[in-house]
């Protein structure tokens, strides 16, 4: 009952986002993406024990830099034959988040994020799985340039009630990299950007896990439009050195596609 109370909450105030928007004469620009990843691998730990998993999302660009977006992950098989489950692994997360950007004009021009984010597992009673988060991301265009984009994220989490299974869950995650965008002189139609982050966590996500730097991820992607839908297409494959065990305890290697329409 309470998920249901939340998920409500959430799209009154999504509805009247939506007509203070409309007030305003902003149109609300809407995107749906559909993912399939052939690992579901989150801030480092392997959630579905190396199954594949299907996330869609639909993102509401509200206007005045204000977004909300509702993000799924479906794992691909129905159960595990590992040491984890994905019977009850389905997730929805739901996101409010302003954006912005401050000293334009200058090398440290900052394009920043700020929201809150709700994790949701509906298949598990929520006082002992469902978390929630307040995040701050923010990039620095003109910092280096030459294509690279310096970047950091601060996330602070806890348990959305508190006494349950995930009451050890609270913490904060902290991360830095950098994208590089370049093309390829054999192919100057399909830009890449390479990508490249370091974790340090504060011992979120239980009891056991310690805080220190738990690992770093690899990237490569490149973004191209479908002639016949007119809807974007972005490969992509990632590879994680694991450091510490109680996060991961295995390096990882993975690929995602994404089809992307906006409308």
């Amino acid at each position: 009952m309470r998920k249901v109370w939340v998920v409500m909450a959430v799209l009154c105030g999504l509805t009247g986002m939506v007509n203070a928007a409309e007030i305003a004469g902003n149109e609300v620009a809407v995107t749906v993406d559909a993912t399939y990843t052939t690992k579901y691998i989150w801030r480092g730990f392997d959630i579905l024990d190396d199954k594949a998993a299907f996330q869609p999302s639909v993102n509401f660009d509200l206007g005045n830099g204000f977004s909300f977006n509702v993000w799924g992950s479906l794992a691909g098989s129905s159960k595990g034959d590992g040491a984890v489950s994905t019977v009850d692994r389905e997730e929805w997360d739901y996101t409010l988040a302003y954006s912005n950007s401050i000293n334009e004009g200058c090398p440290w021009k900052t394009n920043y994020t700020v929201g809150w984010r709700f994790y949701d597992y509906p298949d598990v009673a929520s006082n002992d799985a469902d978390v929630q988060e307040v995040f701050v991301v923010a990039a620095f265009p003109e910092l280096i340039g030459n294509g690279i984009v310096p970047h950091a994220s601060v996330m602070q989490m806890w348990p959305s009630e508190g006494k349950g299974a995930n009451r050890d869950f609270a913490g904060t995650i902290y991360l830095l990299g950098f994208t590089y965008g370049f093309t390829m002189d054999q192919a100057p139609e399909l830009p890449m950007t390479f990508g490249w982050d370091i974790v340090y966590n504060d011992g979120t996500g239980a009891d056991a896990v310690d805080h220190d730097w738990s690992h770093m991820v690899w990237s490569l992607s490149t973004t191209t439009t479908c002639p016949m839908t007119g809807a974007k297409v972005t490969p992509a494959v990632y590879y994680q050195n694991s450091f510490e065990d109680t996060v991961n305890t295995e390096d990882e290697l993975w690929a995602s596609l994404t089809f992307s329409f906006s409308f």
